[in-house]
C-alpha cells in the first residue's frame, strides 16, 4: 500500500493485487477502465469532485496503480497460507459431509468461460463462498451452513487474492476428491486382479477348465 495526499487528506491505495480487497476486485470487474474510477473507487471521493479537482501527484497515482492494467494471477490448485487472520492447514481436508455435498453444489454453478464480466463475477462469487464455507468450520469447528454468509461479509473486506485463490481451490475440492476416488478404485481394482491371477486357486480353475474344453473339442 502507498499513501497519497488528495485535497488535503490522505488516502492509501493498493500497489499490488494483493492490497485489493475481494469488494474492490468485484467492483473493478464492473467499472469502466478509467483512472478517474479508480481513484474513486479507492478513496470515496466523489467522481463530480475527482473531475474538476486538481490532483499534483496524479502521475504517482497513476504509477501506483498500474498493476491494475495486469490480470491476477491465480493458482487455483493451492490455496494460500492465510486467508485474513485465519491460518489454513498444510493438508485442507474435507472431512464433514454436508460441507462437501454444499461445495459439490457450488462447482455445478462454476460459469464455463470467462470471457464475459457477468461470469467472471459469478466465478468471483463461487469462489467467496467456496472458501467462507470452508473457513467456516476453521473458525467455529463445526460445520453450520446458516453461519456462511455471517462468514462471507466478513471475508468481503480480505485479499481478493486470498479469497479468490483459496476459494477457487475449495470450490474444485469435490472434483479432486473425487478423480482421486476414483483413481484409488483403479488401483485396488487392479491390485485384487494381480492377487487373484497370482493365487493358486485360480489358476488350478483356468486349468480345469482349459482341459475341459479341449475334451470337449476332440
Amino acid at each position: 500500500m502507498i499513501t497519497f495526499k488528495i485535497q488535503g487528506a490522505k488516502y492509501k491505495f493498493p500497489t499490488a493485487w494483493g492490497d485489493v480487497t475481494y469488494n474492490q476486485y468485484v467492483a473493478l470487474l464492473t467499472l469502466p477502465d478509467s483512472l478517474l474510477h479508480q481513484i474513486n473507487l479507492f478513496t470515496k471521493i466523489g467522481l463530480d469532485i475527482l473531475f474538476t479537482a486538481e490532483l499534483r501527484n496524479l502521475e504517482s497515482i497513476s504509477q501506483a496503480l498500474a498493476f491494475l492494467n495486469i490480470a491476477p494471477k491465480v493458482v487455483e490448485d493451492k490455496p494460500t497460507r492465510m486467508v485474513g487472520t485465519y491460518t489454513l492447514p498444510k493438508d485442507c481436508t474435507i472431512e464433514s459431509l454436508a460441507q462437501f455435498e454444499d461445495l459439490r453444489g457450488l462447482l455445478q454453478k462454476r460459469p464455463a468461460d470467462l470471457s464475459t464480466v457477468d461470469n467472471r463475477v459469478q466465478f468471483a462469487e463461487l469462489c467467496l463462498e467456496a472458501c467462507a464455507i470452508y473457513i467456516q468450520k476453521l473458525k467455529d469447528g463445526r460445520y453450520d451452513s446458516l453461519k456462511v454468509p455471517q462468514v462471507k461479509d466478513e471475508l468481503r473486506n480480505e485479499s481478493c487474492m486470498e479469497v479468490i485463490q483459496s476459494g477457487g481451490f475449495f470450490l474444485a475440492k469435490p472434483l479432486h476428491t473425487s478423480m482421486n476416488m476414483r483413481l484409488r478404485y483403479q488401483m485396488v481394482m487392479q491390485r485384487l486382479k494381480r492377487l487373484l491371477l497370482d493365487s493358486p486357486g485360480y489358476r488350478k480353475s483356468l486349468d480345469f477348465l482349459l482341459h475341459s474344453s479341449k475334451q470337449g473339442k476332440e
